[in-house]
């Protein structure tokens, strides 16, 4: 059977475009090497403690502004529940904790105290790049990527405001240190403005194009800051949700090995296990260097494989995974914050620390609260390969940079390790292995100067019937950047097939609700249906365990982790078609439940109670 359109990749842009072309009718096929979708979004799950696995600072769900997601959601019409920060974030700076207020008035007199000689300087500053982004972002609000944007769309976007579009325009192949000269003298400040850069873009402010960081410096305090009620789980759960509704397939689990190529055309994808699934089209949503090393013939692209390579990657990350006391998390704590050490340059550390159950209740028990660190790693590790993960080497290094970034915190949180209750660390290796990250990259190529914008990957291929998104391709990095490729993608199929593009205009309701903090899920409905309902919240029980054994001890081998999953997020059409395999649903009838006693939930609580929630599912 041949498909309308093959997806390389399960991560927020892939399911973005995935979704979009499902909801129009097209038969797509997603398939992701992992067992999960949301690629380096998502979450898993240690004793009922869910942590956030990476990208977890999620904008674009304000009501102005850049704000991809409100829009793919509401052009889904799938409802989604968000909590609103009070502030973006903070950054410890010289001893300074610098909130980012959404008010921009109260931002920049607090700027003003931090850097009193250059008061005046931000005031001029932040109003004159709000007044640009009023008018080129705010006024004509698009999502589409400057290389699918059409002539008539580029003029309408050049008719509203001239000037101001001319001057947005002409920050293309300027750095963002010749913009902050016009303003700012303190080096003080450029160090300042180095560590905001550096957190967007992983680039300082020489690096960093000055098209990105002029809506960049205040995109965010005109959209706000966001968190999906629940976790991650729920955004791309739901993604998932309406491509399978839609007709889509989701295939985990299994590797693409190939993009099939004749006579410069796309003829489908080949698996890890020698399945062929022949498709016309095919979206890659994986990186740069994976497509044209790995998953084009060495014997196509030449020039283009070369160009790949001699891009410079974002640093290897690593992600410390930690659950502490409450007390010792000061209240004034915000649930982002940026930690500094070197306010010159980027060193190990410099880690963004997210604490995101305090606004979220449901992400663990009361009296303690989720910590996870990411940040750099300079130390060498793409030396390690899978049977390496086990050696004294690896094990001792990972060690070392495990205690290292607990120093960090400690730092910040006196009394951090006394009230560590539980602690793990992703290394570059592991983000390589469950994310595609090359050599634990967390962001693809760097965002600088001569690989930024139309110098990236564009979202149509060399090869006909080869299209691209997500963080190598023109936008970057971020969730409401790779899921703008994910729109634009969407967006530039439906218009080779003569049909309508999701645009702005169109959206008639609004699908994202923003719930009170703090969130505890005591009026979460998964479903209109009281056994719906029901099952799905005990389905929330799931460990969803990388290797489960619940499906080991069953005889007839159900899926129990991937259902559970589904139901969790109310996609029971989902759960139904993994079951309904089945020709007698085999859970109503087992007497063993063998899976219920091999449940890992076993170990600290009662089982998941799996036999109730399928016996449910499926009644015949």
């Amino acid at each position: 059977m041949e498909r309308d359109v093959i997806v390389i990749g399960a991560g927020i842009s892939g399911l973005t475009a995935a979704a979009l072309l499902a909801k129009k009718g097209f038969g797509v096929t997603v398939v992701d090497a992992q067992f999960k979708p949301g690629g380096s979004c998502g979450i898993f799950k240690r004793k009922d403690v869910i942590f956030e696995q990476g990208a977890a600072m999620i904008y674009g769900f304000g009501k102005m502004g850049f704000n991809p997601h409100r829009f793919v959601f509401n052009a889904l019409e799938e409802p989604i529940d968000i909590l609103k920060h009070d502030e973006l974030y903070c950054i410890n700076f010289k001893g300074n904790r610098i909130i980012f207020y959404e008010d921009m008035n109260k931002f920049t007199d607090e700027l003003g105290e931090v850097f009193p000689t250059e008061k005046k300087n931000f005031k001029k500053f932040y109003d004159d790049f709000s007044d640009l982004y009023l008018k080129v972002i705010v006024d004509q609000p698009t999502f589409t990527t400057p290389d699918v944007v059409t002539k008539e769309q580029g003029l309408k976007q050049l008719q509203s405001h001239p000037k101001a579009y001319m001057k947005f325009l002409g920050f293309m192949n300027k750095n963002t240190e010749h913009i902050l000269k016009k303003y700012f003298k303190s080096k003080e400040v450029f160090d300042f403005f180095d560590k905001l850069t550096s957190t967007y873009c992983y680039t300082n402010v020489n690096e960093t194009p000055a098209i990105l960081s002029s809506v960049m410096f205040v995109d965010n305090h005109f959209g706000g800051s966001y968190y999906p009620a629940g976790s991650t789980l729920n955004l791309v759960g739901k993604l998932e949700k309406v491509i399978e509704e839609n007709g889509g397939e989701m295939i985990y689990n299994k590797k693409v090995e190939r993009i099939l190529v004749e006579d410069n055309k796309v003829l489908g994808v080949k698996l890890d296990d020698n399945k062929i699934i022949k498709g016309k089209r095919v979206i890659n949503s994986g990186n740069v260097w994976n497509l044209y090393n790995n998953l084009l013939d060495k014997k196509l692209c030449k020039n283009s494989r070369k160009w790949a390579n001699s891009l410079v990657s974002t640093y290897p990350s690593l992600v410390l995974y930690a659950l502490v006391d409450e007390n010792v998390i000061p209240e004034n704590t915000l649930p982002i914050e940026m930690l500094i050490s070197n306010s010159e340059k980027i060193d190990e550390g410099e880690v963004t620390v997210y604490i995101l159950s305090k606004d979220d209740y449901t992400l663990c028990p009361r009296g303690y609260e989720t910590v996870v660190a990411i940040g750099p790693s300079f130390k060498s590790w793409s030396h390690v390969k899978d049977k390496d993960y086990h050696s004294i080497e690896y094990l001792n290094k990972k060690s070392t940079e495990k205690k290292r970034m607990l120093k960090v915190l400690e730092k910040r949180f006196p009394g951090f390790e006394k009230g560590l209750y539980y602690a793990e660390l992703a290394t570059p290796c592991t983000l390589e292995k469950l994310a595609m990250k090359e050599n634990g990259a967390v962001a693809g190529p760097k965002q600088q100067l001569g690989q930024h914008m139309m110098k990236r990957l564009k979202a149509k291929g060399e090869i006909e019937g080869l299209y691209n998104c997500g963080e190598s391709t023109v936008m970057g990095t971020g969730t409401p950047a790779v899921t703008v490729s994910g729109i634009s993608v969407a967006n530039l199929i439906l218009r080779e097939c003569n049909m309508a593009e999701y645009e702005n205009k169109n959206i008639k309701k609004d699908y994202v609700r923003t719930v009170k903090k703090p969130y505890k899920g005591e009026n979460l409905k998964l479903s209109n249906d009281e056994v719906e309902d029901r099952i799905g919240k005990l389905a929330m029980k799931c460990q969803y365990c990388m290797n489960p054994s619940c499906e080991k001890a069953c005889n007839k081998h159900v899926p129990i982790r991937d259902i559970n999953r589904r139901l969790s997020v109310g996609n029971f059409y989902g759960g139904r078609k993994i079951l309904s395999k089945y020709e007698i649903n085999p859970c109503i009838n087992c007497t063993e439940v063998f899976c219920e006693k091999v449940c890992v939930r076993r170990k600290f609580a009662k089982s998941v109670s799996i036999k109730e929630i399928n016996s449910n599912l499926i009644k015949k």
